[in-house]
């Protein structure tokens, strides 16, 4: 069984997901969450967190490694084509995407998902794309810093169509959460939201991430009472709540603090919600939370009410709970999710991957060995079919076998008198003296005048008005550019086994001046083969 890690790295936590992966089932292996620190620069905050992370994960390999692009780095943009074949799409793509950009195409890398697709009445149909991009240079510094802990990604997805896996493997998961309509799964980080708007068992049909987050309800907490921010972040994680769970004084003048540290999450989802109605005809039915931020309690309760949706905080399968526990559900969920992309084969498979080009993963072959049942099954099935196909052919080339011995057989009978069934010995008896084949000259006139109009070189411009073939001689008279061109002609003649002897006759210019008329008397023998034809 194959082991997929999911990495998800948060600007507060990292958070990693190990799932065992068989041909139908998959199942948590492990789970951990390491807090960054908030001071220093990020790369070294990152690459601290990361290896605390991969020392708490099990030991042995892992055979996959699936990660989100962290930051607000990557933009997202909307493509709509009147067509969805892949080659016309990749050769249209670098054209749409560098109109909207503000710097070359060929100084970032994008990757892009079909969300929709619409007939138009003709053979390939329109295309709703979403296309991601991040610059070379932020893309490069990500993987070096990886590779510095050994940690090489096979796939760097978008943050929020990470969640197709969850729409198109796990549909159950939003059971309950509207009936029917399209479910939006809104993830709060620490400083970046993330939404994927989908239908459950079809996909992410609208993807977009934005700043804002958790951070904010910090900032507002600390000018609320007056603190520093790492004293307003304790704070709320140890006893902040929104809504009906904000109980006592302190802690609904925090909620109100929340509320205003929200709006700038509110103000990109509203347009968000709109944007994909006004793109597909269809309202978003609920809302699922998940994120660091999500697992504040009340959060959930009043996103319901600034959003009119049903809002509720992801649940993740059994036994992914098992790993997990309650409190860090939300946070372990993208991780979860990118796990999962691992996980998916084939059409389930999203193709949004920016390990493309010159950042493209090397190593392919990870799974053989995990995979050698399967190759071995493979290699007895190919065996028998060339069993098969060998004793097929045998079959086949006995009975043509026997068909061709008995058209020889006929052939001597009716010239020689007597059958033979020996190729060899056949055409020896065929071209020796008493077989009426003797009389028949090696090359006929016509072999001898294909032979001539092959040998003429093509760049050599000639009109004969008169050619002669005997089967010891060739006459050939005609006109040409120059006499440097007779004798090119003439060389190319005498490369012929049977042309033993070409003579160059008179030489005339013609009287425009502009050509030359020649004659060319080719003696004809054979190697073997004596004047005449007589053998």
């Amino acid at each position: 069984m194959a082991r997929i890690l999911g990495l998800d790295l948060g600007s507060h936590s990292v958070k990693g997901v190990v799932l065992t992966s068989g041909a139908k089932s998959s199942t948590t292996q492990a789970y951990a969450e390491v807090r960054r620190a908030q001071e220093g620069e990020r790369a070294d905050t990152l690459r601290a967190a990361l290896e605390e992370l991969l020392g708490k994960m099990p030991e042995g390999h892992v055979d996959q490694v699936v990660i989100a692009l962290p930051g607000p780095s990557l933009t997202t943009h909307a493509v709509s084509l009147p067509f969805s074949d892949s080659k016309r799409v990749e050769a249209t793509l670098p054209f749409e995407v560098g109109s909207q950009l503000p710097f070359d195409i060929s100084e970032v890398v994008y990757d892009y998902q079909v969300v929709g697709q619409k007939d138009t009445g003709g053979k390939d149909k329109a295309a709703d794309l979403l296309v991601g991009v991040v610059k070379k240079e932020e893309l490069q510094s990500l993987l070096a810093l990886l590779g510095g802990l050994q940690v090489d990604p096979r796939v760097i997805t978008h943050p929020a169509l990470a969640y197709q896996n969850l729409f198109t493997q796990m549909p159950g998961l939003f059971e309950g959460a509207s009936e029917g309509g399209p479910v939006a799964v809104v993830d709060i980080g620490h400083e970046r939201t993330s939404v994927a708007i989908g239908q459950p068992g079809k996909g992410v049909e609208f993807a977009r991430t934005f700043a804002g987050g958790g951070r904010d309800l910090t900032r507002a907490l600390a000018t609320e009472f007056q603190t520093t921010l790492p004293e307003a972040h304790a704070w709320k994680e140890a006893h902040g709540a929104m809504a009906s769970a904000a109980k006592g004084p302190d802690a609904e003048r925090a909620a109100n603090a929340f509320v205003r540290g929200l709006q700038p999450v509110l103000r990109e989802l509203r347009p968000s919600f709109k944007a994909f109605a006004a793109r597909t005809r269809r309202q978003v039915a609920a809302v699922v939370l998940c994120g660091g931020t999500a697992r504040m309690p009340g959060l959930a309760e009043q996103l319901s009410k600034d959003l009119n949706l049903p809002v509720r905080v992801m649940a993740l399968p059994a036994d992914a709970a098992a790993m997990i526990g309650p409190q860090e559900t939300p946070s372990a969920a993208q991780a979860y999710a990118l796990a999962m992309r691992g996980n998916a084969a084939g059409a389930k498979a999203p193709r949004f991957n920016l390990r493309r080009g010159e950042f493209a993963f090397k190593g392919g072959y990870d799974y053989v060995k995990d995979r050698l049942g399967l190759l071995a099954s493979f290699a007895v099935t190919l065996l028998l079919l060339l069993v098969a196909f060998g004793v097929v052919r045998n079959t086949v080339l006995s009975r043509r076998e026997a068909e061709v011995d008995a058209v020889l057989c006929k052939t001597t009978q009716r010239i020689l008198g007597t059958c033979e069934t020996n190729y060899d010995r056949a055409l020896n008896m065929l071209k020796g003296v008493e077989s009426p084949a003797a009389a028949l000259p090696a090359m006929s006139a016509v072999n001898l005048l294909a032979e001539v109009t092959q040998r003429v070189p093509p760049e050599v411009p000639v009109k004969f008005d008169r050619i002669q073939v005997d089967l010891d001689r060739i006459m050939l008279q005609g006109e040409t550019d120059s006499s440097k061109q007779i004798d090119t002609l003439s060389a190319a003649l005498k490369g012929h086994r049977c042309f033993k002897d070409v003579k160059e006759g008179k030489v005339e210019k013609t009287r425009d001046g502009q050509k030359v008329t020649f004659r060319l008397d080719v003696q004809v023998q054979c190697p073997g083969e004596k004047q005449g034809g007589e053998t």
